[in-house]
């Protein structure tokens, strides 16, 4: 009987060793994808300053609010660019959870983006 679940226990063996890999990938990956963190941090921060150059040549008195959440916004990127040394030297027990945490903060970053842009286009003209 003991040979019958040694099969089941290799196959229980690959299965965690492949959840493993998959949820820490080596270190290139991590490297990649610091670099798609960054590129994507560049990305938000150029349509910022395309929004920037668009306040400042409507000649619209009242943006101090959206001016805020611009601002907030470029303070959010910089953190996300002090983070990103620390991405590359996470151990690799703790990579999942900084890795997830870094997702969420890209998506709510990308959703304010989105606001303030939308947000805008009501009041700037085109």
């Amino acid at each position: 009987m003991a040979n019958s679940n040694t099969p089941n226990k290799k196959k229980a063996d690959a299965d965690d060793a492949a959840c493993l890999d998959e949820q820490n990938p080596p270190r290139q990956n991590r490297e990649e994808y610091v670099a798609s963190v960054l590129q994507q941090v560049g990305d938000f921060e150029e349509k910022l300053d395309e929004l920037e150059g668009d306040m400042e040549s409507s000649g619209w008195d009242d943006i101090s609010d959206y001016r805020g959440q611009l601002e907030d916004l470029r303070l959010r990127l910089k953190g996300i660019r002090s983070r990103l040394e620390e991405l590359e030297v996470v151990p690799d027990p703790s990579w999942p959870g900084v890795y997830e945490e870094m997702e969420e903060t890209l998506t709510d970053v990308a959703a304010s983006l989105a606001d303030l842009t939308s947000g805008l286009s009501l009041v700037l003209p085109e």
